[in-house]
């Protein structure tokens, strides 16, 4: 059957009739271009044939995605094109904006501030003039945020023609590779889709021609576009400089006002005041205060004058150290590596502020801030009171009243006093605006300092960070030789010397304290320092005449070690201390103060190891070190401190000074010949069999470190004569820093391993000890057959296991120390954190979903969490065990808890930490846990319920070891307790490994819990016919004459039946101990056999009597 359409086809034509008047409507009244506007009217079309066709919804779904990228493609190329129209227009005017720059900037800035001083009324009062600098004030401060906006669009524009070419050229490559139109692929592709991408590649080539427009146009006009900037931060400039000199001018007139019209008014008050002689003493206590009041007005007049001075400055120096900040990463995001870059950077850098200074000032900034607004407050009440004169009048006089000798002092004060109250009041009037103002000042001066802190903090860290691998000098060239007398001259130079010398008497005289407590504590440690030798050899004399391994005495010789070590590093750093407190920062006295201070950690180390190498000293009767090794240190060691550790101070007195031909000269020369010095002793120290003994040959990493370290510090000379001086003094300072950690941490590991061997020696003689008792007592008691061992790990494995821990923590105290040390300096290992491998999610603490980094730092200090769990878990329970072992009253079980309670600690918290620095955060992995968990419970139920039973018998403690126990019908001694089972030894020397669940859920006996005292029945039969009372006094006799039954509970004798063949008795007595019972029940048998014996009573025994009733006949 066919379908006649015909009658359809108008219907669906007619937007097609109607397409061409709508474009010509659209395009007459679109602002946007005309491809654009073209490009929307025939999305809506299509839209509408789209919607009235009869394409399956994944093609109308894919075509509304086309047109939608179409839709969005146009108004981002519209946008562009306007932006393109806005710089062609722009790019138009910029000659003559650049020319009426040009013609701003030759203005005359003395006429213009004639012209603008002469505007100013001249009979201008101090108010008015105070409400005009308000206003320029506020202009200035627009100006400069004007100046930094236009500053960070210029260097925003120096660094984009860098990436502009590369942009265009891939925008043009682009444009080419769209510049073919799709094509449709008449097998499956309906026609409203192929419409569909034709709309979308159209506008998305328009939106490429339109970035590619804007690029082009902004490329042609950067020149222009940076040579306008300069040109308009100049011209902001000259108008900030106009403006701040219009507000020194008003400052001025503000003073000068104020000080004429204070004059006149301190003349006034001292004419009352001496016109008041003779008067009454409350009139002359009101007319000083005036006087005092007038005083403080014109004092703060003066101060305020200070304060906005020194704001201005302040200001100043804040917005040029932010200008270096900003400057400084430009010069660095444009790639400059150069040596003038590097010199530019050392320049900023000597003319830095200190931070410390400007904390300095800051702080007394805030103290002065703080005093001012009391003192405000003061002015406040002040007023309050004298807000109500005639009650003001009355309080003064009846406070003069009371203290008044005579009723006639007061005379005529009703007249005096009103005039005077009056003027307080008009003084006081005048003097709050004044405080207020002072405080405005110095609020705005702490902004600008904290501003400038904040900055000079930033860029001394940005300047220190770049600097060390850029050059901060020039080679060593003939000129460099000829000034090098200059600069030694200028390292001797008497005159500095002289005058830190008279500061320091000076603060001596004013603080005699200090000075005097200090020379005190000198000289306590020069007498202390005197005595340490010999207390050393007596310490090493006491481990040798000793056998019992003792560390007291290695503690003592470390102590006095210390001691004798400090004198000298304590003595320096007072000095320094004392240096630092004659001179301001900044200046010479200061620096060689903080060069001294500088001094005394490598100072320090050098004699820490110098006094372990004396003659009894740790390293030679504690530490076991061999011959040859001390002498090589006690040789090298004091050489190398003699030359090094002067060239060290040299070097950072030049540093701290921040003079230039310091740092060339002195510093330079200081710091070849510390490197140089160095590498000789590291040369001689690394030879084979001088410090480390070798059984065979050396390593290869020994023969390594041995060429390696000496050419490192020979590069490091050759940094210094090529010019990167302030990286060579950072290296050395981190040379040094890295001989000090080794020395320190091998007297560390060393002590720890001394107590390690004090700890060994005395588990081996306390597990010698306690065999040889359990021995002796083996021969006394059958109870006691076996040898129970109470300690658990024997002093061969302790050995290991410290052994092991001490390599693990030599290895990782001196990774992390090296890594501290050198993280400043090695620009890979600063930059570990910002290499990022993965990411994870994270849900932040608004419940929104963050993706965050797992660098390359995490992983590592990952890896190195759980490699510290490993080496931790192995061997940190044998340094506890051994730890304990010195303590008494800490059994075996009771060891077993505290070591596996650390080491699941341990295990748990490492695990935790390194997986989550591995990205594995607790909430990802608690869902897994819990399923693990549940699997593990029913799989391995048994198992987990005897580690749970472990850990409460490890807590509750129901029995010890050494314990005897009953379980069910077994009965043994406890040799060994453990999370998932218990050993028993049983008295057939079996040793039964039982589940502790057993324990937990069963019925347990246990001999000697909280009291050895235990009862032992003995039952006793004697013949019918025996005097009962007899017997039992003969039975209570036995007992009372063994020694082994306790007199309390006293023993006690029944006759309990009359059984079968005997008369039943029961003899119930106590014994102190398990062991007693088997003695006191055999002596007891044999007694009670003795007496019975003795007293004729028949012990009874089963009888039978037969009655026969018939005989058999006989044969």
């Amino acid at each position: 059957m066919q379908i006649d359409t015909s009658a359809h086809r108008p219907h669906h034509s007619w937007p097609r009739c109607l397409l061409p008047a709508l474009l010509a409507l659209l395009l007459a009244t679109s602002p946007f271009a005309p491809g654009v506007a073209v490009a929307s009217v025939e999305t809506d079309l299509l839209r509408s044939e789209i919607a009235n066709s009869s394409l399956d919804a994944t093609a109308v779904q894919a075509a509304n995605e086309a047109l939608d990228a179409a839709d969005a493609a146009d108004r981002e190329a519209a946008s562009l094109s306007k932006r393109v129209d806005e710089l062609r227009a722009e790019h138009t005017g910029l000659p003559k904006r650049i020319e009426d720059l040009q013609k701003a900037l030759q203005l005359d800035r003395e006429q213009a501030l004639r012209s603008w001083s002469e505007r100013l009324p001249a009979d201008a009062d101090g108010e008015t003039l105070e409400r005009l600098l308000e206003q320029q004030q506020r202009t200035v401060a627009e100006l400069q945020a004007q100046i930094d906006a236009v500053e960070l669009e210029m260097t925003v524009s120096l660094t984009k023609p860098l990436q502009a070419a590369s942009d265009i050229a891939a925008l043009r490559r682009r444009v080419e590779d769209m510049s073919t139109p799709p094509v449709a692929d008449p097998s499956d592709e309906r026609t409203a889709l192929f419409k569909a991408r034709q709309l979308r590649h159209a506008s998305e080539l328009r939106r490429a021609k339109a970035e590619l427009d804007l690029r082009v146009i902004e490329q042609d006009s950067a020149a222009l576009r940076q040579r306008q900037l300069e040109l308009t931060v100049r011209e902001l400039r000259q108008r900030l400089g106009i403006d701040q000199r219009r507000i020194e001018i008003l400052q001025a007139r503000i003073a000068n006002l104020w000080r004429t019209e204070l004059q006149a008014l301190i003349e006034r008050l001292a004419e009352t005041e001496a016109s008041l002689a003779g008067s009454s003493e409350v009139v002359l206590l009101a007319a000083r205060e005036n006087t005092a009041l007038g005083a403080e007005l014109v004092d703060n007049h003066e101060l305020l004058s200070r304060d906005r001075s020194e704001l201005t400055s302040i200001e100043e120096e804040r917005d040029y150290v932010t200008e270096a900040l900003r400057d400084s990463r430009a010069r660095l995001d444009l790639g400059g590596a150069n040596e003038h870059v590097g010199r530019w950077m050392w320049t900023e850098r000597r003319r830095l502020e200190t931070p410390a200074r400007l904390r300095q000032t800051l702080d007394s900034t805030r103290i002065a801030l703080a005093d001012l607004r009391l003192r405000l407050v003061t002015l406040n009440d002040q007023q309050q009171q004298l807000s109500d004169i005639p009650r003001a009048l009355r309080s003064l006089q009846e406070a003069s009243e009371a203290g008044a000798d005579d009723e006639q002092s007061d005379a005529g004060s009703e007249e005096q006093l009103p005039p005077l109250l009056h003027e307080r009041v008009e003084l006081l009037q005048l003097l709050e605006p004044v405080i207020a103002r002072r405080i405005a000042a110095l609020q705005q001066t702490e902004t600008a300092l904290q501003e400038r802190l904040t900055a000079t903090e930033a860029l001394q860290a940005l300047l220190d960070r770049h600097l060390l691998w850029l050059p901060s000098h020039g080679d060593i060239d003939r000129g460099w030789l000829v000034r090098v007398p200059a600069g030694l001259r200028d390292l001797t130079l008497v005159s500095r010397f002289a005058t830190t010398i008279k500061l320091g008497l000076r603060n001596a005289g004013e603080r005699p304290g200090l000075w005097g407590s200090c020379l005190l504590a000198i000289l306590v440690l020069v007498a202390v320092r005197l005595r340490a030798p010999s207390h050393l050899r007596a310490q090493a004399a006491l481990i040798d005449r000793t056998h019992t391994p003792n560390f007291r005495a290695t503690g003592i010789a470390f102590l006095w070690t210390a001691l004798g070590a400090l004198a000298v590093p304590a003595t320096l750093a007072i000095v320094g201390v004392l240096l630092q407190q004659v001179g301001n920062p900044g200046r010479y006295s200061h620096s060689l103060g903080l060069a001294c201070m500088a001094l005394v950690p490598p100072l320090l180390a050098i004699q820490l190891l110098r006094w372990s190498l004396v003659e009894g000293g740790l390293a030679q009767a504690h530490f076991g070190w061999r011959r040859q090794r001390r002498q090589t240190l006690q040789r090298l060691a004091p050489l190398g401190a003699v030359v090094v550790l002067p060239m060290y101070y040299i070097t950072m007195l030049a540093f701290f000074r921040r003079s230039d031909v310091a740092i060339d000269m002195q510093a330079r020369l200081a710091v070849i010949v510390s490197a140089v010095t160095l590498a000789w002793i590291f040369w001689r120290l690394l030879k084979p069999g001088q410090v480390w003994g070798y059984d065979g040959k050396p390593s290869p990493l020994h023969w390594v470190m041995r060429a390696v370290l000496p050419l490192l510090l020979l590069a490091n000379a050759a940094l210094a004569l090529s010019g990167y001086i302030y990286s060579a003094g950072v290296l050395l300072k981190s040379v040094l820093e890295s001989i000090s950690l080794v020395i320190v941490v091998t007297i560390a590991l060393g002590m720890l391993e001394r107590w390690f061997l004090v700890g060994r020696q005395n588990l081996a003689l306390r597990q010698l000890q306690a065999s040889q008792a359990a021995a002796r007592d083996n021969t006394a008691s059958t109870m006691e057959s076996v040898v129970i061992p109470e300690d658990d790990i024997s002093a061969q494995e302790v050995g290991a296991q410290t052994a092991s821990l001490l390599r693990g923590l030599r290895l990782s105290l001196l990774t992390i120390g090296l890594l501290w040390v050198w993280v400043d300096v090695l620009p890979a290992i600063y930059r570990l954190d910002e290499i990022a491998l993965w990411h994870f999610s994270d849900t932040g603490p608004d419940g929104t979903t963050l993706e965050l980094p797992v660098t390359l730092d995490g992983v590592l200090l990952g890896i190195f969490a759980l490699v510290i769990t490993v080496l931790g878990s192995r061997n940190l329970p044998g340094l506890v065990e051994l730890s304990l072992l010195s303590r008494a009253g800490v059994d075996a079980a009771s060891r077993y808890v505290i070591t596996s309670l650390l080491r699941y600690t341990i295990v748990i918290g490492g695990t935790l930490i390194g997986f989550s620095l591995l990205g594995m955060r607790w909430s990802q992995l608690q869902w897994m846990a819990a399923a693990l968990t549940v699997g593990l419970g029913f799989g391995l139920q048994e198992i987990f319920a005897n580690f749970v039973s472990g850990i409460i018998l490890l807590f509750e403690r129901p029995f010890r070891v050494g314990d005897v126990i009953t379980v069910g019908d077994m009965n043994g001694r406890v040799t060994r307790i453990r999370t998932r089972a218990t050993t028993i030894l049983d008295f057939d020397n079996k040793e039964i490994v039982m589940p502790n669940k057993t324990f937990i859920t069963g019925h347990l006996t246990n001999w000697g819990l909280s009291d050895t005292t235990t009862r032992v029945i003995l039952k006793v039969g004697v013949a019918y016919g025996t005097n009962p009372v007899a017997t039992r006094e003969l039975l209570l006799q036995a007992a009372a004459e063994d020694p082994r039954v306790l007199a309390e509970p006293a023993p006690s004798c029944w006759f309990l039946a009359f059984g079968a063949s005997s008369l039943d008795f029961e003899l119930r007595v106590f014994v102190a101990s398990l062991s007693d019972r088997l003695e006191a029940q055999n002596a007891l048998n044999i007694r009670i056999n003795e007496l019975f014996a003795e007293h004729g009573i028949e012990i009874a025994f089963p009888q039978l009597d037969l009655h026969v009733r018939d005989m058999p006949p006989p044969r």
